[in-house]
């Protein structure tokens, strides 16, 4: 487990026949070295993949979702495979680019926490605004709220109790969990789609050249 995210993995098993049909046809050492390159060349691949595939549900650019991307392990034992390391820290709900989703909503000074209800939102999804809820359950239970124009920068915070302080960020999805979410279904198809080519192209290249 890598700090701060998860591995991707990566499940060959739809691909079993082609695999078969593979190893049916090659010596084990010579199997083994394919399959090794195969996976490699797949894993390499799968930042390319998340690249393009995340930042059409989530806003987020493709340069961040790259720099989370780790080299892929392969798996050789017990079925073939490889996963990723995907690792990056939760972006806050406020605060913009990098630092965070774009957030809307929220008061001046005190006000932020004494001017009665007001809605936070960000865009967390493409094109979307989301409402955060009015009580931050899992953090404390407290609104969330936001001081405008505060050493604060604009990001969104919660009361841990009924006291002052502490406080704490409010923090939207990372890159890790995207894959795993709204994005799993692009994520999983595209990198078995390459993953099969990579396959039927090794079988193709056994039968042109002998090896």
């Amino acid at each position: 487990m890598a700090a701060g995210g998860v591995y991707l993995e990566v499940d060959a098993s739809e691909l079993n026949a082609q695999i078969t049909r593979l190893q049916e046809v090659m010596k084990p050492e010579k199997f083994n070295q394919a399959m090794y390159g195969i996976f490699r060349r797949t894993g390499g691949h799968v930042r390319k993949i998340l690249k393009q595939d995340l930042p059409k549900e989530y806003n987020i650019s493709a340069g961040e979702v790259g720099a989370a991307v780790g080299n892929a392990k392969l798996v050789m034992g017990g079925g073939t495979g490889c996963s990723i390391p995907v690792t990056a820290t939760r972006k806050h709900i406020g605060g913009g680019g990098k630092r965070g989703f774009t957030a809307y909503g929220g008061r001046r000074g005190w006000a932020s926490l004494h001017s009665g209800h007001y809605d936070v939102s960000a865009v967390v999804y493409r094109g979307q605004r989301s409402t955060l809820p009015s009580r931050m359950h899992g953090y404390g239970g407290q609104p969330p709220f936001r001081n405008i124009g505060s050493k604060l920068g604009g990001l969104t915070f919660t009361r841990e109790g009924q006291s002052r302080f502490p406080i704490r960020p409010v923090m939207g999805i990372g890159v890790p969990d995207m894959p795993l979410n709204r994005s799993e279904p692009d994520v999983q198809k595209d990198i078995k789609d390459y993953l099969e080519r990579q396959i039927e192209q090794r079988f193709m290249a056994l039968l042109m050249n002998g090896r």
